[in-house]
């Protein structure tokens, strides 16, 4: 995925944001961090918003790859179970029962 990509999908993301998330108390995720990075929890909802509205089930080790082209460091990406039960974002876990 290109930066212009990352962009371009970030920016449905602000605007369904804004449209059916603010109101409901859900956390607004930074695309960027003070230093000008690209933040891990952007970089997963990018990669899990990809191709909206036909968007599809990504595992755990897809993601961990997609953050890892940024952030080459990145052993296991936490991130969407984080947006999930900290920030109330609705991202369901394959491992859920």
């Amino acid at each position: 995925m290109t930066e212009q990509e990352i962009y371009e999908i970030y920016k449905i993301i602000s605007e369904n944001y804004e449209k059916y998330l603010k109101d409901l108390g859900v956390k607004q995720v930074n695309l960027k961090d003070k230093s000008g990075s690209f933040t891990k929890d952007a970089l997963v909802l990018v990669y899990l918003a990809k191709d909206y509205p036909n968007t599809k089930a990504v595992s755990k080790q897809e993601l961990t790859e997609f953050v890892r082209k940024i952030y080459p460091e990145v052993s296991d990406v936490q991130q969407a179970r984080h947006l999930s039960k900290q920030k109330g974002y609705n991202i369901i876990s394959g491992t859920m029962r």
